[in-house]
């Protein structure tokens, strides 16, 4: 887009916003009126000092939100913790999310997995996901991958997601971000306990947790309140990376256990 063009969508955008928030329906019309995106229309509004009215009530300014609107985030995984966590950042206003996932939701998956209903049921993860997070934040940028997660699912990330439930393709997938110095943000949930934290190279959380693969066993039992739980850690920690807050959970992990309202910080050795 050029700069005269740029210039006279600003002065809408102005004339829209006499309190710095720009309202989804003046920001739509816009960007119809100007043939171009609304995703356009709001990196022009965050770049001068203008929020979309839909994130009024986060605690960033309109520096992080920008930060967070030029954030990309790969979740691998999209069922209970990757479903969670791509709802949570897509209202926090992270501007791309990778979706990958090839399986289908079952019924199994209704008893925790946020966007699995009747009506999904069957149908693929990430299909689903796109759709219904593009409902939240209709500007936000989703890359499907209905495939096996390879170098591809992460390529030009900044933050990955584990939202995975098997150990061997989560050790795969701390090794693959390793080599590309991407931080992964582990989570993992069963019954009424749950894990999370960083895992990058310096620290090595996945070898540490997971020193050995073992045979395939059956998906744990899992609670509805535990994952949302543990998405909400998840976020957290890539919201803090993203805006380049410390964590506590860069030398350390998280455990939690909900029937006894215990949360542990455990060092990395």
């Amino acid at each position: 887009m050029d700069k005269q063009n740029k210039k006279r969508i600003l002065q809408r955008i102005n004339l829209c916003s006499p309190d710095n928030y720009l309202v989804l329906d003046d920001g739509q019309r816009i960007a119809a009126d100007c043939n171009c995106s609304l995703l356009d229309i709001e990196q022009i509004a965050l770049e001068h000092s203008i929020v979309p009215a839909r994130f009024k009530r986060n605690s960033l300014s309109f520096h992080e939100q920008l930060r967070l609107f030029r954030s990309r985030v790969a979740i691998i995984g999209c069922g209970g913790l990757g479903g969670r966590t791509a709802e949570l950042l897509a209202r926090l206003g992270v501007g791309h999310l990778i979706l990958t996932d090839p399986d289908n939701f079952s019924e199994s998956n209704l008893n925790r997995q946020i966007f699995c209903t009747l009506q999904t049921l069957g149908v693929n993860k990430v299909e689903v996901l796109a759709h219904e997070i593009e409902k939240i934040n209709p500007a936000l940028t989703c890359t499907q991958n209905i495939n096996l997660f390879n170098k591809n699912s992460i390529t030009g990330s900044d933050i990955v997601i584990d939202g995975l439930d098997s150990k061997e393709a989560r050790i795969e997938l701390s090794q693959l971000c390793q080599k590309r110095n991407i931080p992964m943000i582990h989570g993992a949930v069963k019954e009424w306990y749950g894990q999370a934290g960083i895992d990058q190279a310096p620290n090595k959380l996945i070898s540490t947790l997971y020193p050995k693969t073992t045979g395939s066993k059956a998906p744990p039992k899992v609670l509805a309140m535990n994952v949302a739980l543990i998405a909400s850690l998840q976020t957290a920690e890539a919201i803090k990376i993203l805006l380049g807050h410390n964590s506590t959970l860069q030398n350390n992990w998280l455990q939690t256990d909900l029937l006894h309202c215990e949360y542990n910080t455990i060092p990395l050795p």
